[in-house]
């Protein structure tokens, strides 16, 4: 049996030891506080690295083209050359809606068969003119110039994209190419899905 004497040791001892281990807990714990304040943190930089990492990759493309049964059906290629950023001349499927002629997606010639029965007349006259196109072209490439004036990074460099439907006849592709040059844009890509898109 155990003296009185050692039990009031034993008591205290008890009692420094649960002192001690109590205040070992009372750190554990408030590290962790700290921990997860700074792992938030952390979380929140990771995430923000993750979403501009997936955002540039998105964007990895220089354009956009609006393809679809209705809308226009573009022509394949086995070329791997990636169109560079320039002025966009959209011609649409000519079907049974009106297809029409955009410049950076803002519609400027709509074809009804009046519209295309007049141009066909044209150009079968070697008129390729379409008036309306070369008008928006004009004003575009002013606004190009006006902006390269104040902004140094601008160039106006004669770049169009043309963006038709495989369908488009020549004469129309004809004319289209003939009224960019006459409005500036005389250096032209025509626009072609890769066989892996």
């Amino acid at each position: 049996m155990m003296t009185l004497q050692q039990q009031l040791e034993m008591l205290e001892y008890k009692r420094f030891k649960d002192r001690k281990m109590g205040k070992r807990r009372h750190k554990y714990f408030d590290d962790a506080a700290g921990a997860q304040e700074l792992n938030l943190v952390a979380m929140m930089d990771m995430l923000t690295i993750l979403l501009v990492f997936l955002l540039k990759s998105y964007s990895v493309s220089a354009m956009s083209i609006p393809v679809g049964e209705d809308k226009l059906s573009v022509p394949i290629s086995t070329n791997n050359i990636n169109p560079k950023e320039a002025v966009k001349l959209t011609v649409t499927k000519i079907g049974k809606d009106a297809a029409v002629i955009a410049v950076d997606e803002t519609v400027v010639v709509t074809l009804t068969d009046a519209k295309l029965s007049e141009l066909k007349g044209q150009s079968r006259k070697r008129q390729y003119m379409i008036k309306d196109l070369n008008t928006a072209l004009l004003q575009k490439a002013g606004a190009i110039k006006e902006m390269a004036k104040i902004n140094p990074n601008i160039v106006f460099d004669h770049k169009i994209m043309v963006i038709a439907d495989k369908d488009t006849p020549y004469w129309l592709v004809t004319s289209v190419l003939y009224t960019s040059a006459e409005a500036g844009f005389d250096q032209y890509n025509l626009v072609a899905l890769r066989k892996d898109q």
